[in-house]
C-alpha cells in the first residue's frame, strides 16, 4: 500500500521471489572459468535486490546469516593486516576479492534462499550448471590432458573443489527427495548425476578429491545413523552403504594414484615436492607467528620461487589451508578462521538435529561441505576466487533454505546471534 492507500499486488512488486534466480545464476557462473565480470555483475545486482527485498519483507525475513559475527571478526583481522603487510596493495586487492565478495555471496544467497519455493529454482538450475561443467570436463579430457587443463570447467583443481562443495548437496537432496515423495524420474536424475560426479572426479586425476568424498560420505552416513535411533534395519542399511562407498572410493584413490604415476602427471607420495616446501613454510611462520605477512595468497611467492622454482614452479604458496592462514594472518587469524568454520558447523549441527527433514538435509550437507573444503585444501590452497565464492554461496543457501518464507519454522532450530534476534514471520 502506498501513501495514498492504494494496494499494490505483492507479487508484482516483491523483489524476494526474483532473488533465487539471481543466486542460481551466480552459483552457476562460479562453476566456470572466464566468468569474473559476470560473477561481479551478479553480486552487485544481487546485493541491490537483497537490500530491496529485506526492506519490503522486513520482519519476515532474517537479514543476517548466523555466522555473520565470526565472519566480520575474521574480515576485520584480515583488513588490519594492511598495517603490517609486506605488500599492502596486494593485500587490499585480495581482501576485496576474498572477503568482500565472499561476504556478499554468503549474505545474498542466505536472503535469497528464504524466498518462497526457493528450492524449486536453486536445485534444478545448479544441477543443470554442474552437469554442463562436468560435460565440458569429460569432453576436454577425452581430447587431451593439455586441453583439459585450460577447459571452461576451470581445470582439475577448481573443478574438483566444485565437486566436493556440491556432492553433499546432491546426496542430501536425494535423501530428502526420497522421503518427501519426489517423482521417481527426479530421484533417478540425482543418481545419474552422482555417477557423473564420480566420472568427472576420475578425470581430474586428483587423489585428494577421493579422500574428501570418503570423509564427506562417512559424515553423511554417520549423521543419518545418529538420526535413525531405534530403526535397526535402517541403521544397518546406512552403515552397509557407507562401508561399501568407502571401499569403492579407496579403490578409486588407488587407481588414480597408479594412473598419475604411470602417465607422469604425478609423483610417488614419498617424492612429493610439498614435503620439501612445508618445513620452509613452518620456518617462515615462526618468524611472524602473531601477525603473519599480510592477507592474501602468494605474498611470499618471490622467495619461495627462488628456493623451489627449479624443482616445481607451482610451489609459490603454502599448499595447505592451515599453513596458509598462519602464514598470512598468524595464530590470531587461524583462531578466527577456525571460529568462523566452527560457527558454520555449529549451525549445521543445530539444523541436523531438527525434526524438520529439510532443515536436517541442509544441516548435514553444510557440515559435509565444510569438511570437503578442508580436505581439498590440505594439499593445496584453492579456497580462493570462484571456489571460495561457490563455498560461501552454497553455505548461505544451506543456512537459508530451512527458513523459506512459505514454510513453518516451528521445527527449525533458531540460529544464534543477531540472526536469532531478528523478528519471525507473523
Amino acid at each position: 500500500m502506498n501513501s495514498k492507500g492504494t494496494d499494490f499486488p505483492a507479487s508484482s512488486v516483491s523483489a524476494l521471489p526474483a532473488l533465487p534466480w539471481l543466486c542460481s545464476a551466480f552459483l552457476a557462473a562460479s562453476l566456470f572459468s572466464h566468468t569474473i565480470a559476470l560473477r561481479l555483475l551478479l553480486l552487485l545486482c544481487g546485493a541491490a535486490l537483497a537490500a530491496v527485498a529485506l526492506w519490503q519483507e522486513r520482519g519476515t525475513v532474517r537479514p543476517l546469516p548466523p555466522a555473520w559475527l565470526a565472519f566480520a571478526l575474521w574480515a576485520a583481522w584480515a583488513f588490519a593486516s594492511l598495517a603490517w603487510s609486506i605488500e599492502p596493495e596486494r593485500t587490499l586487492k585480495e581482501w576485496r576479492n576474498e572477503v568482500v565478495y565472499a561476504g556478499l555471496a554468503l549474505w545474498i544467497c542466505f536472503v535469497g534462499a528464504q524466498a518462497s519455493r526457493a528450492a524449486r529454482v536453486l536445485l534444478p538450475v545448479v544441477a543443470i550448471a554442474i552437469t554442463a561443467a562436468i560435460s565440458v570436463a569429460l569432453w576436454t579430457f577425452s581430447r587431451s590432458w593439455e586441453e583439459y587443463l585450460v577447459g571452461l570447467h576451470s581445470g582439475p583443481g577448481d573443478h574438483s573443489s566444485a565437486l566436493l562443495t556440491l556432492l553433499p548437496c546432491l546426496a542430501m537432496a536425494a535423501w530428502y527427495g526420497r522421503r518427501a515423495g519426489w517423482p521417481r524420474p527426479v530421484f533417478l536424475a540425482t543418481v545419474l548425476l552422482g555417477a557423473l560426479f564420480a566420472a568427472s572426479a576420475l578425470a581430474t586425476l586428483n587423489r585428494t578429491v577421493w579422500l574428501g568424498f570418503a570423509v564427506q560420505l562417512v559424515l553423511l552416513g554417520g549423521l543419518l545413523l545418529s538420526r535413525s535411533r531405534g530403526h535397526g534395519l535402517t541403521r544397518l542399511k546406512i552403515a552397509g552403504a557407507s562401508l561399501g562407498v568407502v571401499v569403492v572410493l579407496s579403490l578409486a584413490f588407488a587407481g588414480v594414484h597408479a594412473t598419475r604415476e604411470a602417465s607422469g602427471t604425478g609423483k610417488a607420495l614419498e617424492a612429493d615436492h610439498r614435503l620439501l616446501l612445508w618445513p620452509e613454510i613452518v620456518e617462515q611462520i615462526g618468524e611472524k607467528p602473531l601477525t603473519g605477512y599480510g592477507f592474501g595468497r602468494g605474498l611470499l611467492r618471490d622467495p619461495l620461487r627462488a628456493d623451489f622454482g627449479a624443482i616445481d614452479m607451482h610451489l609459490w604458496h603454502a599448499h595447505n589451508v592451515v599453513l596458509e592462514v598462519l602464514l598470512q594472518l598468524g595464530v590470531p587469524g587461524l583462531l578466527l578462521f577456525a571460529l568462523l568454520l566452527g560457527m558454520l558447523v555449529r549451525e549445521g549441527w543445530r539444523y541436523a538435529r531438527s525434526a524438520d527433514e529439510r532443515a536436517t538435509a541442509c544441516g548435514i550437507a553444510l557440515i559435509a561441505v565444510v569438511a570437503g573444503m578442508l580436505m581439498r585444501n590440505m594439499t593445496d590452497t584453492l579456497f580462493v576466487r570462484q571456489n571460495a565464492l561457490l563455498f560461501w554461496g552454497v553455505a548461505g543457501i544451506l543456512l537459508g533454505l530451512p527458513l523459506s518464507a512459505n514454510r513453518s519454522t516451528a521445527g527449525t532450530p533458531a540460529p544464534s546471534g543477531a540472526a536469532a534476534r531478528a523478528p519471525r514471520p507473523g
